[in-house]
């Protein structure tokens, strides 16, 4: 399976669960790694469970016995041996050193009563241990570059940066079928798009929708829920005719949403980076986000920002993007723009640097 000399080999337990944020950017970026010049192929560790697909472009390698936290933490480290295990879905064993981590954000920190008291506790207690014995922690923005130095205890310094990229539905063909699922007209609904995490603030978007209190305007819910790891959250379904939660959707239908959707709403109490406004701006989709946390610096010129803390501010911009179809044209040319520059390749790269650097300085 392994060569003599060390090697990378990549955490693949993201592989197991549901694509969400963290488990699309392990995904986005393993397949990028694979695809750069003189990559030699990455090889993905994963647990024995039957049925389960290979990452696409990987040596994809079912090790050892068990899943979940108990392969990660005890069985993929005692497997891997010699060689560097690479951890890009915000986890990794606590037991294991000269490791790679890629921390998403701070927010267990920063927002510690919108987990779970058992997931908040477990993360503070890795990303402590892990601040500290892995040779290398990599995160997505200088704004959770600093946050996770202050609360880890270490210097900003030891915390890398590199950018996520937003081009994975480029290659998609958008599935239409979605809009007579639901019953929605073309530009006749806003989106919002996320899990359904407290600080995602969909309680505001709600009382902005009624404020909006247009009619003839749906509001598109996609996410789900995950009481494991966020507590109890608002049962969306049956709120208004009007209001419509679609859940978990294909990228496919993501796709065909964001092209059709008058405009797409992230006002995010908390975000470490926020790729679905970049899905957004790169399906031609104007976007209102948060002027808080990390989305300034995600989404610089190309959005128009709302106070998260307000749905009175979150429903005047909707009214004014409702209103001003030069602001709305103004937004798609900028968000065009704007979303070019995040690449999975480049992000691929420049990790590849990042984690490049950090062995010679191990060795």
């Amino acid at each position: 399976m392994y060569s003599a000399a060390p090697t990378f080999i990549y955490n693949g337990r993201f592989a197991t669960q549901k694509t969400t944020g963290v488990q699309r950017v392990a995904r986005e970026l393993i397949v990028a790694l694979g695809h750069l010049p003189d990559s030699g192929g990455v090889t993905v560790a994963v647990p024995p469970i039957p049925d389960l697909e290979s990452v696409d472009g990987t040596n994809t390698v079912k090790i050892g016995f068990g899943k979940g936290i108990f392969w990660e933490q005890i069985v993929l480290p005692l497997f891997a041996g010699r060689h560097r295990i690479v951890n890009l879905s915000n986890s990794a064993s606590i037991f294991r050193l000269n490791q790679v981590i890629y921390m998403h954000d701070a927010a267990v920190f920063d927002r510690p009563a919108h987990f779970s008291w058992r997931f908040r506790a477990w993360y503070k207690l890795m990303f402590w241990i892990l601040a500290r014995t892995s040779s290398c922690v990599v995160t997505n923005s200088d704004f959770s570059r600093k946050r996770l130095a202050y609360h880890c205890g270490v210097s900003p310094e030891r915390i890398a940066v590199v950018p996520l990229g937003a081009d994975h539905l480029d290659a998609v063909a958008p599935d239409e079928s979605v809009l007579r699922e639901h019953n929605l007209q073309s530009k006749r609904f806003v989106l919002a798009v996320s899990s359904m995490n407290p600080t995602k603030n969909f309680g505001r978007i709600l009382e902005a929708f009624r404020q909006l209190n247009d009619p003839d305007m749906d509001l598109v819910i996609v996410g789900m829920k995950n009481s494991t790891v966020f507590g109890d959250v608002q049962d969306l379904q049956g709120v208004a005719p009007n209001i419509k939660a679609v859940g978990y959707i294909s990228d496919e239908k993501l796709k065909a949403l964001y092209q059709h959707a008058h405009c797409f709403v992230y006002p995010s109490i908390y975000e470490g980076f926020g790729i679905p406004p970049l899905e957004a701006m790169r399906s031609g989709c104007p976007v209102v986000v948060s002027n808080s946390s990390a989305l300034p610096e995600t989404c610089g010129d190309a959005a128009l920002y709302c106070d998260p803390y307000s749905a009175e501010d979150i429903a005047d911009k909707l009214r004014v993007l409702q209103q001003s179809p030069e602001l709305r044209s103004t937004l798609i040319e900028r968000g065009y723009a704007h979303a070019a520059r995040f690449r999975w390749g480049a992000s691929a790269e420049s990790l590849r640097k990042v984690i490049g650097a950090s062995r010679r300085d191990a060795s």
